[in-house]
Parts: C-alpha cells; structure tokens; sequence
C-alpha cells in the first residue's frame, strides 16, 4: 500500500492547495472558500450537506484563550505541556466521523490539530508545502498529481482569470485510493495570510462533473486474470472540501497550531462497505504530523 496515497487524499486537499497557488494574499476578512465551508456546506449526495467546523484558534486570541481552546479540544486526554512539546513525537489529536462502527450515508469527515515549531514564513512557502505532500510513484496508476490550471484552461472553459492574489484558483488533482480506486477531482482554492496565520481551502467545483480533461470523477481499478490492473466504468464524484490554519501561538514562543479539517464524499461502492480508508488514518496522521515537525524546525 502506498501511504503517501493516502495521506494526498485524507489529509492533502487543503495542503496540495497551499503548496500550488502562486501567491497568498493578505486577508482582513475570511477567506472565500472557508466561508463557503463553514456556512454553506459541501454537498455529499443524497441530498446531504456537511458543514466544516469554524477554525480552533482565531486571529487575535489571547494566550489564556488560545490555550482554552486547544485544551477543550484535547478533552482531558493530553496536558498543554504535552500538546506543545517541542517534540516530533509529541501528541496530535484526530478524529474521524463517522468512527467505523456505522457507515451512514457517503459523508466522511477527518480532523486532525498539532502543534509544531518553525517560522510561520517557512509553512507559508510553497517550497516546504510541496515537499510535505508529494509522492514519489512512478507507477502511472498510483501515481498522484496535482496541476494549476492556467489562464487559457480557465479562458476555455469561460472561466474567471484571476487577476488578484486572493481570487479563487483550480487545481485539478489525482490520486488511487488503496490500490482499488482512482479519483480526479479539480477544486476551487484560495490561499489567504495575516501576521498570525495562514489559511489555505477548497471545495470540488461542479462545473468540471462532465469536463473533457479534468473531470470529477472516480473509476474502480480491476484485475485482470493475468495480474495487469484496469480501469473499470468511470462515475461522477461529489463531495470534496477541506482547509488547513495554521495559528501562531502567543504563550510558546516559536510554536504553530496547524489544524485540518476534511469533508470527502466515500461512496459504497468504493470499498463495500468496509472502513479500509479511515482505518489507516491514524498511523497516516502520525507520519504527517512528524515530518513537518521535522522539516519546520530543520527548513
């Protein structure tokens, strides 16, 4: 199993935004993605819309509220003193719903908080971001990619160019799920920063279900009596969105509170049935969050 795969799906939407966008813009209001997040939802189909939770952490927080916030999150399972270690093998906080003991409906959601130290210029690079969440596979099945779609795509397409640092870009990713599905999806991104933190987020744009070249779309991987793999029928997807902050925290000098949050539509058909994909969270979540520890404090 590749888990670099994996980790591009559950936990990279918002992360391979932030790595792709060119620019990053100031931001005195929300950012227009995360807005649409947080109040409008994304579809999941059947009718269901999932709503992200609002950011832990606000711009502006004090340190007493900062640290009120990050504890009730943690729940009484992990101290502040452990949560902001400066550690690689300090605590993270996951959660996933539904949690594998009941599978209702296609919604899927992940959730994951950490603390790390470094330079908050440094997380904000799209140099340190790409390198967090590429994969190395050749394999032209497995292999995950990700491409900003220029102006003449967009042009093509009757699309707004964008013209500020704040304007919605479309990155049109692709990755295999588990060796058993392959998925396309291109999204609507936006990357926004102030002083104390940065905010990358997406959601799958419906204007590509039926696009000719980057299509939303997920196809099941066959094998053949001989051992090759093949496409099966393609089929539309529906329901993708995520963001990733990351906090400055005002108590620990040097520290970050990167959070994701992650909404993602798992048909049945995917795995039928069975809680393979969010099984894998957690060791995935494990070697996420260590090495950014590692490459944020060795940039």
């Amino acid at each position: 199993m590749n888990s670099a795969v994996i980790l591009r799906v559950c936990f990279c939407a918002s992360a391979i935004v932030a790595a792709s966008l060119p620019g990053t813009a100031a931001a005195d209001g929300p950012n227009e993605i995360l807005r649409t997040l947080l109040t409008a939802g994304v579809p999941v189909g059947d009718g269901q819309v999932v709503k992200l939770p609002a950011p832990t952490l606000a711009d502006g927080m004090t340190a007493t509220a900062q640290r009120q916030q990050i504890e009730a999150i943690a729940d009484g399972r992990n101290s502040w003193e452990d949560l902001t270690r400066r550690s690689v093998v300090a605590p993270f906080i996951l959660r996933t719903s539904p949690d594998g003991s009941e599978q209702r409906g296609a919604a899927r959601r992940v959730d994951l908080w950490f603390v790390a130290y470094g330079s908050l210029d440094a997380l904000a690079s799209d140099d340190f971001l790409k390198d967090q969440f590429k994969t190395a596979s050749d394999d032209s099945v497995n292999a995950a990619s990700a491409r900003l779609l220029g102006d003449d795509d967009l042009r093509k397409r009757g699309l707004p160019v964008p013209s500020a640092p704040d304007d919605p870009r479309y990155l049109a990713a692709e990755t295999t799920l588990l060796e058993q599905v392959r998925i396309s999806a291109t999204t609507r991104s936006v990357k926004t920063r102030t002083a104390e933190s940065l905010v990358a987020a997406s959601i799958l744009d419906p204007r590509f279900a039926d696009d000719p070249e980057f299509p939303n779309r997920w196809r099941s991987i066959l094998r053949t009596d001989g051992g090759s793999r093949q496409f099966a029928e393609p089929h539309a997807y529906t329901g993708l969105g995520s963001f990733v902050k990351a906090t400055r925290l005002v108590e620990r000098s040097g520290a970050i509170l990167i959070e994701y949050h992650l909404v993602y539509a798992e048909p049945k058909q995917w795995f039928s049935g069975a809680n393979l994909l969010q099984s894998k969270l957690p060791i995935i979540a494990q070697m996420v969050v260590r090495k950014v520890r590692r490459s944020l404090a060795n940039p």
